[in-house]
């Protein structure tokens, strides 16, 4: 048991002290499976219908040994008794520190300064969704790569809720089977709770329920390369969107080698979505070489990226100044 889970016992045994009956420890004992535990306490409830002095101690005893053999149980009895908004009335300042979870300080697998997606999918695609993964950090877009067959740890299911708290946007790859998939309904449905947008990729199935209004964008039989350049575009058409992602995408480029930014600041041009000015401002921040340069040279004139600007020499109207 770690700091924070003996903190939360605690939280229970002072909720217990303060207001548990003989029916309530029925149910603990029900919910926990160790009803036997409580009724066969020699002291446990005698205690606590007489009042005596030892109660506190017997609460200990048994909560110990409860939660010693399976600390899983610690959330289920919290949740249950609504314990966790008992505290929050009792110590909000405290409440907050136990049992507020710090997800950013976990979220630390995000590429700094680009944008996040959370990408929800089946595992029998692990692989590809591996290829659009190195395909979107092209374009500045940081990919977290949820899998559906989570057996490990709870640590992990922790970083996956802190990619579902901390992301920008969902990136969904349904396709038959997503829908019977608990973890990709519950991570669309965390999307859809916070607000955050969703891009449907249409991969043999369409979008449906609460996130049937968003259009999916279909890539059955398109390679990586071009899905993150679909992603990446309808993401651009969205307004609040925009500037965030083209400063990622200057970041991105200034560190792909000379063909592929080239490529990819011809593609980028070719949309039509971001104004000249944006262009400048990008191809001025993306640590462009004197040859990536020359080969845009036709772009960079259009846009005025790299100018100088022009001198400006103050004249005298010597006519006006008096004797």
């Amino acid at each position: 048991m770690d700091s924070s889970e003996r903190k939360k016992v605690s939280v229970i045994t002072r909720y217990i002290l303060d207001a548990f009956s003989e029916g309530d420890w029925v149910a603990l004992g029900q919910i926990t499976g160790n009803l036997k535990i409580i009724t066969d306490h020699p002291r446990l409830l005698r205690s606590l219908s007489f009042g005596d002095d030892d109660y506190p101690y017997c609460v200990a005893e048994v909560l110990g040994t409860i939660f010693d053999s399976d600390n899983t149980l610690i959330p289920e009895i919290i949740d249950h008794f609504d314990i966790d908004l008992w505290y929050q009335q009792k110590e909000p300042e405290k409440y907050l520190r136990i049992f507020t979870p710090a997800l950013i300080k976990s979220a630390d697998f995000w590429k700094e300064g680009y944008l996040r997606a959370f990408i929800s999918h089946l595992s029998s695609n692990r692989e590809r969704m591996s290829a659009l993964k190195a395909s979107l950090a092209n374009w500045g877009i940081s990919a977290f790569i949820a899998h559906e067959d989570i057996k490990a740890s709870r640590e992990w299911r922790d970083e996956v809720e802190a990619g579902l708290e901390t992301m920008d946007v969902l990136v969904a790859v349904i396709e038959p089977g997503f829908k019977d998939s608990d973890w990709c309904a519950q991570e669309v449905g965390y999307a859809l709770g916070r607000k955050i947008d969703i891009v449907p990729l249409r991969a043999g199935l369409d979008p449906f329920g609460f996130f049937g209004k968003y259009q999916g964008i279909q890539v059955k039989g398109k390679v990586p390369d071009l899905v993150a350049n679909e992603v990446v575009q309808a993401l651009l058409n969205k307004p609040q969107h925009r500037m965030r992602l083209l400063q990622s995408i200057a970041k991105a480029f200034a560190t792909l080698h000379s063909k592929r930014k080239v490529e990819l600041i011809g593609i980028l041009d070719s949309w039509s979505i971001a104004t000249d000015q944006q262009i400048k401002a990008l191809l001025e921040q993306a640590s462009l070489s004197e040859l990536e340069r020359r080969s845009l040279e036709s772009l960079t004139n259009r846009v005025g990226a790299f100018r100088q600007p022009e001198t400006v020499t103050p004249t005298t109207d010597f006519d006006d100044i008096p004797f």
